[in-house]
């Protein structure tokens, strides 16, 4: 065994037997003084780095990787798992799986990372395994204090990624595998869906119903029932005879429009999708191409770990696409889901690397799903500045190309208490963009948990309403009129902060972070935040604890170190944290000491000495609040808002460079625009 050890700044990189990732992360530049071990087959070398000692061995299977897990130690990560936040005390596994009706404890799911980040004595770091293979993490299961990684290659790539926090472990995290994608502004708003919604005139006419009771619609999903005998990239003519017409009246009542298309190709000698793939599709090792059932009958499958195969297939989304007028596109089915026993690809099905080089599927699994994605993207680039895909599957790096959903879910309030600790752990894991079926997709919703589902998911990147084929109706106008109206606040507080929310957006597309976070994200000293699994932080500044138990009309929560008080302020009561307390408040939020939170109505700012990036219109501008209780901004802010100082007791204003645009209304005069640089407030 061949051991090399790499350092940088912010990487220890090791590289066991001269490994070749299938996907190739960029690593920034390495320093020339290596450290190479060199042992005998099944021998093994520990390396000590800091505080930490990483064992390496080969064994029969491949390889593993262990390390120490201390008592005090936590564990965050791992991508989409059905777990609490807190990973301590789990064996879990790497295989992006097609997980239909999953609950808590279901491994694996859809999405795998195989990123876990340590805080140890209140120091981040990151472990980065380089594989898209069957790679399992056992957190202190089978030795109590122990961590093992077991890698079932001849060869692998391992990265330590520094913090100190959790923040900058992150933002080193997507310094190596890519930034992500900055989402459209519309995907925020509120989305949705069914299995399915046809024809083209009910679509409309949903839409429509929504706008007409109140609910903007900022995107409407087609599933597999708009095509043509379930063959992808096709219309139903006879249930959307005329789709661009349809996409073109939905867009004028403010709706986008995407479509469901998932990776098997029907076989069919007059479907010309079929016939120009020809030669690009997965090959069994008789190199005859591999054939599985899914919705259209048999089907083959692109061969996307090949360029020229992501070559077809992004020219055939951008032809689709771009033919149609859609707006986005929903990656379905992509782990790659097959209906036979095993319920993904033969493990011994071949691939055609770039390189020539042949690989078996079950090296590769995780990163089927990640070059499929990135190849829609190129096509969906080259039609809108703004491409959007929302995808099932994917491994580390997806966060480039898409937004993730926690896939077929469940009616009920267990599992809608599953969503939010599984969404946060990819949200920590480095996929920002994240939600979940709201109302659930799998089985009957009453009005009640509808409500709470989409109270719960207020803050969701991803805010969309889905329903499987045997769900009942749980449309928002659907709903009897004390829920329609609680929905209808929900989604009119969840337009209110947009504004926040995609500035969050900007700053996970620059750096790397998360839109919502765990508890310990943002308090990692703090023990008893990683115990959190009902609560989440909005940015740095917004705590949100949503009533997940059925009929409760109050919960308690915890409130970290610091000050706090309610979004809502009736009293102004400042709340010190480190503590519990009990609220009877509908959608308990709380915002946070130091804060500034712009929202569409006004600017909330709440002590000195603290900054916030405001992104609109393609502009972005720096606000500040210093000590003088005032507000400054680097550039002039357009919009009709007014400015809030919380706790602030002065009485006179000074306006510096204050600017108005006005209109003419009857004759008078109105203000309708104001602008402003900076506002202090002075006291007597």
């Amino acid at each position: 065994m061949k051991v090399e050890k790499q350092t940088s700044g912010k990487f220890t990189i090791f590289e066991v037997n001269s490994p070749d990732p299938v996907i190739d992360f960029n690593a920034p530049p390495i320093s020339r003084k290596n450290e190479t071990r060199r042992k005998p087959v099944l021998e093994s070398t520990t390396f000590f780095d800091k505080t930490e000692s990483i064992e390496i061995s080969e064994t029969p299977e491949g390889i593993t990787v262990k390390k120490g897990l201390r008592l005090d130690e936590h564990i965050l990560g791992l991508g989409e798992k059905a777990f609490e936040i807190e990973r301590r005390r789990v064996s879990v596994r790497m295989w992006n799986n097609d997980s239909y009706s999953y609950g808590w404890y279901t491994d694996p799911l859809y999405v795998s990372i195989p990123l876990f980040i340590s805080v140890n004595r209140g120091v981040a770091r990151g472990f980065l395994v380089n594989s898209c293979s069957n790679v399992t993490f056992d957190i202190g299961v089978a030795s109590y204090d122990k961590i093992a990684i077991n890698i079932p290659e001849r060869s692998v790539r391992l990265y330590l990624i520094e913090g100190p926090s959790v923040e900058c472990v992150l933002e080193n995290y997507t310094t190596l595998t890519g930034k992500p994608f900055m989402i459209p502004e519309w995907a925020l708003g509120h989305q949705i869906s069914r299995y399915s919604y046809y024809p083209q005139e009910s679509v409309v006419e949903i839409v429509k119903q929504y706008k007409k009771q109140g609910f903007p619609v900022s995107c409407v999903y087609l599933d597999i029932d708009y095509t043509e005998d379930m063959k992808i990239l096709t219309w139903n003519k006879e249930r959307f005879p005329n789709p661009k017409s349809m996409i073109k009246e939905l867009h004028s009542l403010g709706t986008r429009v995407a479509v469901n298309i998932g990776p098997g190709i029907k076989i069919d000698q007059d479907y010309h999708i079929f016939r120009k793939g020809m030669g690009l599709y997965c090959k069994t090792p008789n190199n005859e191409a591999y054939v599985a059932p899914l919705w259209a009958g048999n089907c083959v499958f692109p061969d996307f770990l090949n360029d020229n195969a992501r070559k077809f297939w992004t020219s055939q989304i951008e032809k689709f696409v771009s033919s149609s007028g859609l707006d986005g596109v929903w990656l379905d089915m992509n782990e790659p889901s097959v209906f036979t026993k095993s319920k993904t690809i033969d493990e011994q099905v071949v691939h055609q690397r770039d390189s020539g080089e042949q690989v078996e599927h079950k090296f590769v699994h995780n990163a089927y799903s990640y070059f499929e994605t990135e190849a829609t993207f190129k096509a969906l680039e080259r039609i809108s500045q703004e491409p959007f895909i929302l995808t099932r599957a994917g491994c580390a790096g997806i966060q480039k190309y898409a937004a993730v959903w926690s896939g077929d879910n469940v009616a009920s309030w267990e599992n809608m208490r599953l969503q939010i600790p599984l969404l946060l752990s990819l949200s920590v894991s480095g996929i920002p963009y994240i939600g979940c079926d709201i109302g659930g997709f799998i089985g009957r919703s009453d009005p009640e948990l509808v409500t709470r589902f989409y109270e719960m998911a207020l803050f969701f990147p991803i805010f969309r309403n889905h329903k499987g084929k045997d769900g009942n109706d749980q449309e928002a106008f659907r709903l009897p009129i004390e829920y329609r109206d609680k929905v209808r606040k929900v989604i009119e507080l969840r337009y209110s902060f947009l504004p926040y929310l995609l500035s969050l957006a900007r700053e996970s597309h620059e750096f790397g972070h998360p839109v919502i976070r765990p508890l310990s994200y943002e308090f990692q000293k703090d023990d008893d935040a990683y115990a959190i699994n009902d609560e989440y932080m909005i940015g740095k500044f917004l705590l949100y604890a949503p009533i997940v138990e059925k009929g409760r009309k109050d919960r308690d929560l915890y409130l970290p170190e610091g000050k706090w008080q309610s979004w809502r302020g009736d009293n102004g009561e400042t709340l010190e944290g480190g503590r519990w307390i009990s609220t009877e408040e509908e959608m308990p939020l709380f915002i946070r000491f130091g804060s500034i939170v712009p929202t569409k109505e006004s600017i909330v700012v709440w002590g000195p000495s603290t900054s916030f990036v405001l992104h609109e219109n393609n502009n972005s501008t720096e606000l500040k609040s210093s000590r003088g209780l005032s507000l400054s901004a680097s550039k002039i802010l357009s919009g009709e808002r007014e400015i809030e100082f919380k706790e602030s007791h002065c009485s006179r204003a000074s306006i510096d460079k204050v600017l108005f645009d006005t209109e003419v209304r009857n004759n008078s005069t109105f203000v309708k625009t104001t602008r402003f640089k900076e506002i202090k407030l002075l006291s007597n």
